[in-house]
C-alpha cells in the first residue's frame, strides 16, 4: 500500500468509497437538451451529490428561503434519489447548509458551517454528531475518503484538515477525531481523487477570481510533489468535481468564466492531450453549478441557485 507521505506519514492508500449504479428516477424530466434529464421535486437549494454502492444518489439540500451558504438556520436534510425518492434525513435543526459528503462504513461525514456533521446510516435515529473545527473556518465545502482518513476543504481560509476516522464507532464517544491542518490551497472547494492524484477546485470566497483559482492536481504519494495548475490562466470559481472511472477525463464545474457566465466542462487528461477543456453545450443556462458526481454513466449537477438537478448521460 502507498502511503499518502504528502499530508502524513501515518495516511494509507486511496480507498474510494463509492462505486455505484446510477437509475434515472422516475421524477426525472426530459429537457430540450439530448440526454440531459432535470429534478426539481424536493429540492431546496441542493449543493452536494454522492453515489452509494448500493445505489442511489445522496443530495444534501440547505431547506431555506433564500440563497445562503453560511446559514444557521437549521433548515438543512438529505435526499436519497433513487427510482423512488426519499428523505433521508429531515430537518431537524442538525444541519445548517451541508456541502460535500463522503462515507465511510457507516457513517456519512457532511461539510456543514464550521463542521462536519456524521450520522451513522445503519441508525439513523441515533442521534448526529458535530465535529467542529477552528474558529473561522466557517466555508467547510468538500470531503474526501482517503482509505481511514477524510480530506476536508475550507473554502474561506483555504485550509485543507485531515480527520482520522479508523473507527465509525469513535465518533460517538468522547474519543472523537479532531481536525488536523495539513495544506492550504487558495479558495480550496470541490475534492476528487484517481489512484493516488489529488484534484482540487479553487473558488475565491470574495466573489473576485484571479490567477490563483483555477484545477489543481497532486500526486499525494510522493511528500516532495507540489500542486499543479492544470489550466493555466483560465481562471475562474471552480466548485464541483469528478474523474471518470478511467481517469481520462476531469469533469468540473465553474461558476463564473472569462465572459462571467457559469459553466460545466472537461480536463482531458490522457496523455498528449495538454489538459484540453471542452466545455459541455448542455441547451440550458446554468445559473451556478455546484457539488457534481459520477455514477454509472451519467453526470449530476446541482444548479444550486435554481434548485434544480440536471442529469446528463455521458
Amino acid at each position: 500500500m502507498k502511503h499518502l507521505r504528502w499530508f502524513a506519514a501515518v495516511c494509507g492508500s486511496m480507498l474510494l468509497p463509492v462505486a455505484a449504479s446510477a437509475q434515472l428516477p422516475e421524477n426525472a424530466q426530459k429537457t430540450t437538451a439530448e440526454q440531459i434529464y432535470t429534478v426539481t421535486e424536493g429540492i431546496r437549494f441542493n449543493e452536494g451529490t454522492l453515489p452509494l454502492k448500493n445505489g442511489g444518489i445522496l443530495l444534501t439540500n440547505f431547506g431555506t428561503e433564500t440563497l445562503n451558504p453560511l446559514n444557521r438556520d437549521g433548515k438543512g436534510y438529505v435526499i436519497l434519489l433513487d427510482k423512488q425518492s426519499k428523505v433521508l434525513f429531515p430537518a431537524s435543526g442538525v444541519l445548517n447548509a451541508p456541502k460535500g459528503m463522503a462515507v465511510k462504513d457507516d457513517c456519512l461525514f457532511i461539510a456543514d458551517v464550521g463542521c462536519v456533521v456524521v450520522y451513522n446510516m445503519k441508525k439513523p435515529d441515533l442521534r448526529p454528531v458535530k465535529i467542529a473545527f477552528p474558529e473561522g473556518e466557517l466555508f467547510v465545502n468538500d470531503i474526501v475518503a482517503l482509505d481511514n482518513f477524510l480530506l476536508v476543504s475550507v473554502t474561506n481560509t483555504g485550509h485543507l484538515y485531515m480527520l482520522d476516522v479508523k473507527n465509525c464507532n469513535d465518533i460517538w464517544s468522547a474519543d472523537r477525531p479532531k481536525p488536523q491542518k495539513v495544506a492550504d490551497i487558495p479558495g480550496a472547494n470541490g475534492l476528487t481523487e484517481h489512484e493516488g492524484t489529488l484534484y482540487i477546485a479553487s473558488y475565491d470566497p470574495n466573489e473576485n477570481p484571479g490567477e490563483q483559482n483555477v484545477i489543481y492536481a497532486v500526486d499525494i504519494t510522493d511528500p516532495a510533489n507540489k500542486p499543479m495548475n492544470l489550466l493555466g490562466k483560465r481562471y475562474g470559481q471552480y466548485d464541483g468535481l469528478a474523474v471518470t472511472p478511467d481517469g481520462s477525463r476531469l469533469y468540473f464545474s465553474n461558476w463564473k468564466n472569462a465572459d462571467g457566465k457559469a459553466e460545466v466542462g472537461y480536463i482531458d487528461l490522457r496523455p498528449g492531450q495538454n489538459n484540453a477543456v471542452t466545455i459541455l453545450d448542455m441547451g440550458v443556462e446554468l445559473k451556478g453549478p455546484a457539488d457534481i458526481c459520477i455514477s454509472d454513466g451519467y453526470l449530476f449537477i446541482p444548479d444550486l441557485p435554481a434548485n434544480k438537478l440536471y442529469i446528463m448521460a455521458l
